[in-house]
């Protein structure tokens, strides 16, 4: 393993970082900070209780009812974001008219006391002002159609949409007004802005109960996303899912088969490790799940069932990492390779502590390569990328937990994948290039529903990622490619914890980028104890 790596190995991986470094700064770093320069209120967003509390207000001013219990997510408009990144009018959005009508916004679910009714309102991120609401009111009585259009017309006096006329308000069949306001093209694209009101009376007081503006992409983009959704939908279920039930069916049988090669007590402490991420990962994104919900009802009891369901699907993933990792020792043992030394083995704490350091200077390489592959891309298939409200930052519980998921991911991915699939299939192929070929594919597959279009993206960026993933396994060994796959997830993840702010979150992105330094220290130094412990041999 790194004992067999030479110095100019290390200088040559040395050089490769530091001119990947280099392009990961100047790819993604400089951007990022210039973006929040450029970002008309800096990139800062609001405290969610300042949200909460200017939500409640307004809600109570609003309808004259007591607010019972409030709830804020972040809700994104990905169909609109998307479209705006690839005619690449975002940023000119953003200044023009991202202060009234904000692609993303703080959601606030609200239940009015003594059951008279719900209601969402809207908030902008930045500025805390309410861009939008819908109240659904129990005891909202009607009125009349005059009274309604006349308080919507002093309204839009007041507040003026561009490109439109109060005089354009539509009354349909269900009761709500609509409004179609033609933006400026140079700034929407082919986007039509589209108001929905609604009226209703509240104890003799006419209220706009609601007022939801949204844009309208054209039907030709609304009609390639859906279809791109629904291929990356198949490609997960039969590449992904299916793949990984097989794989770790296969894992059982492998496990079994070559168990005098290797110990059912390996593996256990790192199956241990990945269930309490998996769980805090996936309860963490609950916020998500409810946003992406939009105004549909979430009461506690599917609270309840996702968190049943989390910890239910959390056992067969464990035993499939666990076995996928005795399974696959097994098959590697096998064939004549060692592929993850054990503590105890001699000179196991300095191989240890060599692979974390060989980690970091793969794991940069692979930062630097990652934004080359996306500008590649952009130029040969056109690649954009939008919003999703269940991976964003301001959705996870305990914001400073997130790099859970890398380890989570890392643990997992580089178990099932690297470690068991790709000795199966070595054993099958007989060739270890050939060997790397589908578990990277199957791997690959299991990204595509990440918000990148066209749907395939993800897939060729992740299979020149994951073979050179593969190249430090086979390489390198288990450790080193467990270690990197953190690292380089936990910068990406940290990342998104630095932007959002608060010491918390950036200690956290600090401690989980360095973590792996920590445990190879610790390792090191039991290792080496451990070794003085042992009685030293009688001199002949």
């Amino acid at each position: 393993m790194t004992e067999m790596i030479t110095r100019k190995e290390w200088k040559r991986y040395g050089i490769a970082a530091i001119i990947c470094g280099i392009l990961f700064t100047l790819l993604e770093i400089v951007p990022m900070i210039v973006s929040v320069q450029d970002h008309p209120y800096g990139g800062k967003v609001v405290d969610k209780e300042i949200v909460l509390e200017r939500a409640v207000s307004f809600a109570e001013e609003s309808t004259g009812y007591d607010v019972r219990d409030e709830k804020a997510v972040h809700q994104s408009d990905k169909l609109f974001s998307g479209y705006l990144s690839k005619e690449k009018l975002s940023q000119k959005f953003e200044k023009e008219y991202g202060v009234n009508f904000p692609t993303d916004t703080f959601q606030v679910n609200l239940r009015f006391a003594d059951r008279k009714g719900t209601g969402f309102v809207y908030l902008n991120m930045y500025t805390g002002s309410v861009v939008a609401w819908n109240f659904n009111l129990r005891e909202g009585d009607t009125v009349a159609e005059q009274e309604q259009r006349e308080l919507l017309q002093q309204y839009l006096q007041n507040k003026p949409l561009p490109g439109s006329s109060p005089s354009d308000l539509t009354l349909n069949n269900k009761g709500e007004w609509s409004l179609t306001a033609n933006g400026d093209p140079s700034i929407v694209g082919e986007a039509d802005l589209h108001v929905s009101f609604k009226v209703q009376s509240v104890d003799g007081e006419p209220i706009i109960t609601k007022y939801k503006p949204t844009f309208e992409v054209p039907a030709s983009y609304k009609s390639y996303v859906s279809g791109q959704d629904k291929l990356a939908g198949w490609l997960t279920g039969i590449g992904y899912a299916l793949m990984s039930v097989i794989l770790g069916i296969l894992a059982i049988v492998y496990a079994i088969l070559y168990r005098k090669f290797t110990s059912f007590k390996y593996g256990w402490v790192l199956t241990v490790i990945f269930t309490i991420a998996y769980v805090i990962m996936n309860v963490g994104v609950i916020d998500g799940l409810i946003a992406s919900q939009g105004e549909a009802p979430f009461d506690d009891s599917i609270l309840l069932v996702t968190m049943v369901i989390t910890v239910l699907v959390s056992i067969p993933m464990a035993a499939s990492v666990y076995l996928s990792i005795v399974a696959g020792d097994g098959l590697w043992k096998a064939q004549g390779r060692q592929l993850w030394p054990r503590l105890g083995q001699p000179g196991y704490g300095d191989y240890v502590w060599k692979s974390m350091g060989l980690s970091y200077l793969f794991a940069i390489i692979l930062l630097g390569i990652q934004p080359l592959l996306f500008r590649l891309l952009e130029v040969l298939i056109g690649t954009w990328g939008t919003s999703d409200v269940t991976m964003s930052p301001y959705n996870f519980s305990v914001l400073w937990l997130m790099p859970v998921l890398a380890w989570a991911a890392a643990i997992s991915e580089e178990a099932v994948f690297r470690f068991f699939g790709i000795g199966l299939f070595r054993k099958w192929f007989r060739n270890t290039f050939a060997a790397a070929i589908l578990p990277t594919l199957f791997w690959s597959l299991g990204h595509v529903m990440y918000p990148f279009y066209p749907s395939t993206t993800r897939l060729f960026e992740l299979m020149v990622v994951g073979l050179l993933f593969s190249f430090i396994f086979v390489r390198y060994g288990f450790i080193t490619a467990m270690f990197t796959h953190a690292i380089f997830n936990s910068i990406a993840v940290g990342s998104s914890l630095i932007m959002v702010g608060g010491a918390a979150n950036i200690s956290s992105a600090v401690f989980f980028t360095l973590l792996p330094v920590l445990i190879a220290y610790v390792l090191r130094y039991w290792d080496r104890r451990k070794a003085k412990s042992l009685p030293r041999p009688l001199a002949e």
